[in-house]
């Protein structure tokens, strides 16, 4: 927390919102923690993943604009993964979407300024900064690597992204931002930073479908609409792609919700490894849950506090009250 109680956050994103055919979850996390009270958006990181930077850069900036909060500041980040040569599936991907539709053309975006703003905040405030990463841990990896100091002066780091006990959701191995970047996440995941981490187990207790997306238009803002528009779109591909299914899970927006509200969640401390192979199971989080296996097979200590529980009731409450509500 900063100065009089204000917990002071950057987030860390690939903004799908306003891309056709793209996950637009993290607009809705983003509006979450702008919408919070006590709380205060330094800046916005943009990362490769759901789609490339070319188009999170445009999502991004016209969210904020919609929301009135164009003081935010909105830094470019990383627009492929540590490895490309490593990473042709990836990189395939981010190729894909850099071919989505864009009613407004690809912008000119800025030069990667991400990892050197996560620093330069972070240092300047030490044990006041949370980052939420809700993308591939592409610029944080970076900033840690950019300046020694970074990981002992960050105060958290709350990661969506890996899976404990269920399948992956890109692989039956891998979550997605983890299997897109796995060295990157290996890098964070061995910095000493301190990690919460909220992976499918509990993303998986959340639920959003068309009458909330409903709600949202029935409120009437051009902001309401934007989102309303891009979480229809989204349950019309998901269903295309999952035989019918339309119910999306709020991944991003909770672990937002958990970043601000720790108590949200229930927690156990591990020691997270990343597999960083190229074969099937690559970008899987290894979680050594049990304590007297993993001094015998590892001699480490836990790096991650990992989300095993969530207040489900309470999360929905503070999602329709900070999301559906008032847009």
């Amino acid at each position: 927390m900063g100065d009089a109680g204000v917990m002071r956050i950057i987030i860390d994103t690939d903004p799908g919102m306003g891309t056709p055919g793209a996950d637009p979850e993290d607009g809705m996390a983003i509006l979450y923690a702008l919408r919070s009270p006590g709380v205060t958006v330094e800046g916005i990181t943009l990362v490769q993943g759901n789609v490339a930077v070319s188009h999170a850069w445009p999502n991004a900036n016209r969210l904020l604009e919609l929301a009135d909060r164009t003081d935010v500041p909105v830094h470019a980040g990383a627009v492929e993964p540590r490895s490309p040569e490593r990473r042709p599936l990836q990189t395939a991907w981010l190729r894909q979407r850099e071919m989505m539709a864009s009613p407004n053309g690809v912008p000119d975006i800025p030069s990667d300024t991400a990892a050197r703003f996560l620093v330069d905040t972070v240092l300047a405030a030490p044990g006041q900064i949370t980052i939420v990463a809700i993308g591939p841990l592409t610029n944080v990896a970076a900033a840690i690597e950019a300046d020694p100091g970074f990981a002992e002066a960050l105060d958290r780091l709350v990661i969506m992204g890996g899976t404990v006990e269920v399948p992956g959701n890109i692989t039956p191995a891998a979550e997605f931002n983890i299997w897109m970047d796995p060295e990157s996440a290996q890098i964070v995941f061995d910095s000493g930073v301190p990690i919460t981490i909220v992976g499918l187990d509990v993303c998986h207790r959340t639920h959003f479908d068309r009458a909330q997306a409903e709600r949202l238009r029935r409120s009437g803002t051009d902001l309401a609409q934007h989102v309303a528009d891009a979480s229809e779109s989204w349950i019309t591909v998901k269903a295309g792609l999952l035989d019918g299914d339309e119910d999306l899970h709020l991944y991003d927006t909770l672990a937002m919700a958990a970043a601000i509200e720790p108590d949200l969640l229930e927690t156990r401390p591990a020691l997270i490894e990343i597999e960083t192979s190229t074969g099937p199971a690559a970008g899987m989080t290894v979680v050594h849950l049990n304590a007297a296996m993993r001094r015998l097979l590892t001699g480490r200590e836990p790096n991650s506090l990992v989300a095993t529980g969530v207040d489900i009731d309470r999360f929905e409450a503070l999602f329709a009250e900070r999301v559906l509500a008032g847009v």
